[in-house]
Order: C-alpha cells, then structure tokens, then sequence
C-alpha cells in the first residue's frame, strides 16, 4: 500500500510504502490516524511544524500500489516451517503452493498421549522411538506403550532367563531378578540389599552396594537359614490349620447323621401315637430311642472336634487363606534363592584359570530362532581367567550374526571384564586371542581365527565398567559351516577361545 501526505506550497506527493495488515491495525475503527511513518532524521519542533502531524492521515490517503506488489511477489522469501527445518526460499506469489506440500509442515505425534510436534518428515524417525508407541512384547505378543515395555518385561513369565551379564540360564524370570540382585558381578542398580529385612542395608552407588554383598555373605546365608526355619515352623503350622478339606469331611458325615435323627424323630413321633395300639409298639420305640441316642452322641463328638479346629484357627490369629498363600509365598522365594546360590556354584564349577575357555552352546537351533526373531540378539559364555590372578574375560555370540555377519554367519567376540586384581595387570590388554570352532569327532577340520588387540581400542583399556565393548570377528563362520554335522551334533556346538599368556602380574 502507498500512503501519500501533502507537503506544504507544492503540489508535489510524498509517497510511502506500509504493510497493508499494519496499516489496517493502526487505523482500526477510525478514519484519521496520525502519521504512522518514522521521523527519526528530523527533531521534535521541527516534527511539529510537519504538515502530517496538524492533519494527521486520513484512510481514503492510502491506497494500492500495484507496481510494488509486483515487485514484491517476485521476491523471494523463507517458508514459513523454516524453524522446523525447511531451507526452500521460494518467490512470495509461489508461497501458498510450497506451503502445502512442503515435508516440513508440523505435525503432532499421532501416539495417544505424546506431546511432541515435528516436522511431518520426521514423522516415521520419532515413530520409531516414541515412548507412547504400542508395540507388542516380544516374548508373549501382548501389546504395551514403549515405556511401559521395560516393567513388562520384569514380569513377563515368557520373557527372557539368561543373565544378560554373565551368560547364566535360570528358570524363570523372578529367579533372573534375584539372581542380578544378589550376584555380585551382575548387580547393576544401587539400593536396598535383597536381605534388607534382616541386614537392614542401604547403598547410593552400586559399588559400596556389591562390597556389602560380597563382604557379608555369611550374614546373608545365616539370615537364610532363619528364614528357612521360619518356614519349616510355619509349614507345620499350616498342616494343623489346613483344616478346609477336613471340615468338608465333617461336614459330610455330620448332614447324614442329621438326617437320620430327624428320620427317627419322625418315628418317634408315630410310634407315640401308636404307643397304646400294642405293647410290640412298645418294643420299636426302645429301639428307635436307642437310635436317637447313639446319633446324637456321634453328632456331639464330631462338633466337638470341628470347635477345637475352628479355635485353633481363631487363636492363631490367622485366615486358613492368608496362612496358605504366606506359606506359598516363603517357600517360592526360598526355592529362588536357592536356585540362585546354585547356579553361583555352577558358574564357579566351569571357571577356568589358564587362559582357555571351552564353551559349549546347547539348544542351539532354539537359540538362533530366537536371535533372527529378535528375542535375544546374543549370548554370554561363563568367565574365565588368564590365571588365578589374572585377567576376568568372557565370550560373546551372535548365532545369527552381526555387522557384517548378519544374517549368514555366526559372530564370535571376546570380552574384557572388570577383575578383582585389575590393578596389578597391564593395560590395554596385549594378548593374542584365538577363537576355535572345535569339529568334536576330527580335530583336523576345527575352525581358527586369530587376533591381536588394537592398542588404541576402547575395548582393551582397563575396564571400568562391569564388561568392555566386545571385539572380535564378526565373520567368524558361515551358519553352512557351523550347521553342519561337522560341528553341530546333539542340536549343540562347541567353541574355544585362547588366551596368550602374559601381561597377569605387574612386576
């Protein structure tokens, strides 16, 4: 728009340009405004003297200019999604076109309950991650939000057994969570002890939390021992108070029995009618007053014994239920810790210390069904030690490859893990690995591959953390090699890895 102003003794127009939307804001509901241009090149008397400031702008001054609209949607211009990321400048007439398809139009997360607005591009990529994304579990196929998937999975009774850490089968889920709550090497969060009921400690960092553990061991299996007593107590007496099958047997002879008196009552009742008929009446009636007799005296007995029950119940101060699922409940929670302390002498029985691993991968096709559906990618081996002293290392797989190797071939890595003496040893790590696919029935066709550490790997530093990163060969072997029945025999396969001696002891 122009806006025009006159000046004084000349008929000559003054014209200015303004934004149609601001001028129209500024006139608003009148139609004389003062001038709204800027006059920052004259002072304040000489602004008074203007003709513009005595007779103001009036609306009919402003009008179309055609000329720089022209002008003007030639113009190039940002889109208006710039901030979303669009660097298109296309001309400003051409605007509105480039708006409707432009890909970084803003969109809000098509997730119930998902506050996040992107660019539409960006759609799928935040899909992909979004933590009120339904996907199902992989272990059961029920579907949860992403961010309610990590607490499923704690109670998932399909959900995967082995420790993700050290490698170890266990039977079921809840034994996998005391199992990384009591094990030193695979405690990962800081806390309560698991034996916080008797030892009552606490710990803020996971370190001071696995000293505890580690250092208090007879504490801990004293307190087990309390516990299993407590149970062998409260077993007993629940076998006093389980009384429901019992009192269904009560029940059962007692309605009988009351039937028959009340059949005998009913005689009675006739033959008393009749007691004046015949003196043979007289004879039934002894009989049946016998009768009522020995019932109720059979009657009386078993209430009795149902009282006794039922105030042994009531002087307990327990529900027969409650004592039940108490009992239930110890005795599940022994059997895991149980179980746990088991396979801890499992992992000890196949440590080695001389730098070799023998590791032998049953279930094998079970295993790799898994890894190409994506339940559990890889496995752990069980440690095992350079020497008694020395370096703590394990083995990693990908039964159904990575990197390079997925999908045909099976990957093999070793790994470093963090050892009690890791001070006195030297690191990064030096020695060569060599990894074995053993061929159990001829040596001769066993499967090696060699390496020497990268020096500058992050994965041979001294670890500080629970495990390096894995290195290795991610083509270690085909799966037509390891399938084979070279190698595969008894749905199992058997690996080596070999540690060159050295670098154990700082001298």
């Amino acid at each position: 728009m122009a806006a025009a102003s006159e000046t004084t003794n000349m008929d000559i127009e003054q014209h200015n340009r303004i934004c149609k939307a601001c001028i129209d804001r500024k006139f608003g509901s009148e139609n004389v405004i003062p001038c709204p241009m800027p006059h920052d090149d004259i002072d304040e008397d000489e602004l008074a003297e203007e003709p513009c400031q005595e007779t103001g702008l009036h609306r009919n001054q402003v009008v179309p200019d055609s000329a720089s609209l022209r002008v003007l949607l030639r113009e190039k211009c940002f889109c208006h999604h710039k901030v979303y990321g669009c660097s298109d400048t296309p001309m400003w007439k051409k605007l509105k076109d480039h708006v409707q398809i432009c890909q970084f139009t803003p969109v809000y997360c098509t997730n119930a309950g998902c506050p996040e607005k992107f660019a539409k591009e960006a759609l799928n990529r935040h899909l992909e991650q979004c933590l009120f994304m339904v996907v199902p579990c992989n272990y059961c196929g029920e579907r949860f939000k992403r961010n309610q998937l990590e607490d499923h999975y704690g109670e998932c009774e399909n959900a995967d057994t082995q420790c993700s850490i050290c490698s170890l089968e266990l039977g079921k889920r809840r034994q996998l969570v005391v199992h990384q709550r009591i094990h030193v090497p695979c405690i990962t969060v800081a806390g309560k002890c698991y034996f916080y009921d008797y030892c009552k400690f606490e710990a803020a960092t996971v370190p001071i939390l696995k000293q505890h553990i580690e250092k208090d061991k007879d504490n801990h299996l004293e307190c087990l021992a309390v516990q299993m007593h407590e149970i062998q107590q409260m077993t007993a007496k629940t076998k006093d108070l389980s009384t429901m099958g019992i009192k269904k047997v009560v029940n059962n002879k007692v309605k009988p029995l009351e039937k028959v008196v009340a059949e005998v009552a009913m005689t009675v009742k006739k033959l008393g009618d009749k007691q004046e008929a015949s003196e043979t009446n007289g004879d039934h009636l002894v009989n049946a007053m016998r009768t009522v007799a020995h019932s109720s005296q059979q009657i009386e007995q078993i209430n009795g014994k149902v009282g006794v029950i039922e105030r042994q119940i009531r002087d307990s101060g327990l529900d027969r239920v409650t004592v039940i699922e108490s009992h239930s409940q110890s005795i599940r929670r022994i059997n895991e810790q149980q179980n746990e302390m088991e396979k801890r002498m499992k992992g000890q029985e196949f440590a080695s210390y001389d730098g070799v691993l023998i590791w032998r991968i049953s279930d094998y096709k079970r295993k790799k069904s898994d890894a190409i559906r994506g339940r559990q990618m890889s496995i752990y081996s069980y440690p095992f030690y350079s020497s008694r002293y020395g370096y703590k290392m394990c083995a990693r797989a990908y039964l159904n490859g990575d990197g390079l190797g997925r999908g045909k071939c099976l990957s093999l890595f070793f790994v470093l893990m963090r050892g009690e003496y890791d001070e006195l040893l030297t690191f990064p790590f030096k020695q060569r690995v060599t990894f074995t696919l053993l061929c159990p029935s001829n040596s001769e066709l066993n499967k090696h591959e060699t390496f020497v550490p990268d020096q500058d790997s992050s994965s041979f530093r001294k670890p500080l953390t629970d495990m390096n990163i894995a290195s290795g060969c991610p083509q270690f072997a085909l799966h037509s090699e390891v399938e084979s029945s070279n190698f595969l025999v008894s749905d199992s396969i058997y690996l080596r890895v070999k540690v060159e001696p050295g670098g154990d002891i700082i001298p």
